[in-house]
């Protein structure tokens, strides 16, 4: 096959589909994680099913808590439908964000032989073999080199550049989510117990003793004396 039926080839590839970095060489992957917390507190309005409606300082809000979730009321394990109205509930909400950021390389070292609107074609210093690269990678990104320390992106090349260094693409950032809720319940306060009510005492009250029993005697023996006067002369 002569040269410009391969690099017809080539140019083929580019318009049939993305190829650039098929062969990619190695791989690095970076990761940056990110903690967030946060803290909800209110008053269980309703709780049925996995659902708690908390009334909070700003209104009230319904939370649906997932499958096998419980809620640590006084060290004791409760599944979220067993809370009840006016019970307090404090949740301390951990999210951990994983952001990972893959970037390719392949190491080529050639010259391009033609470009195309979608990408070019290398021919190999060493191997002569023909090469077709986009100019982006399946998700839309832009492939870089990498020449002197810095990235150019390949879309700038032009025919019959040399290029010697590194082809970098850096991939969509991928962001996995953890979030872990530790939440306590404790029961509502009771009322207090209401005020004693003072009662009367029916106790009557003794009144002084000021009297003397010697005028009820001194009545009495007058009664009888009255009395005997009058049976005597009665008899006679």
């Amino acid at each position: 096959m002569s040269a410009q039926s391969r690099i017809a080839a080539c140019l083929l590839s580019l318009a049939l589909g993305p190829v650039a970095l098929a062969q990619t060489s190695a791989t690095s992957t970076t990761e940056s994680t990110a903690v967030a917390q946060q803290t909800k507190s209110g008053e269980v309005v309703a709780a049925y099913g996995n659902n708690v409606v908390l009334k909070e300082a700003d209104g009230l809000h319904e939370y649906t808590v997932p499958d096998g979730f419980k809620f640590d009321v006084n060290g004791s394990p409760t599944s979220p439908d067993m809370l009840e109205p006016g019970m307090k509930v404090n949740a301390a909400i951990t999210d951990k964000i994983t952001t990972r950021q893959v970037r390719l390389t392949r190491i080529e070292s050639g010259t391009v032989k033609q470009v195309a609107p979608g990408g070019f074609v290398l021919q190999d210093d060493k191997t002569k073999e023909l090469r077709s690269y986009n100019f982006k990678d399946p998700a839309g990104n832009d492939i870089h080199y990498l020449r002197d320390g810095k990235e150019v992106p390949l879309r700038n090349v032009k025919m019959g550049d040399r290029l010697a260094g590194t082809f970098v693409t850096t991939l969509p950032p991928q962001q996995v989510s953890q979030r872990s809720v530790v939440a306590k319940a404790t029961e509502p306060t009771p009322p207090p117990a209401p005020a004693p009510v003072a009662v009367a005492s029916a106790t009557p009250h003794r009144l002084p003793k000021t009297a003397s029993p010697l005028p009820l005697i001194g009545l009495l023996a007058a009664l009888f004396a009255g009395t005997a006067l009058s049976l005597r002369a009665a008899r006679r």
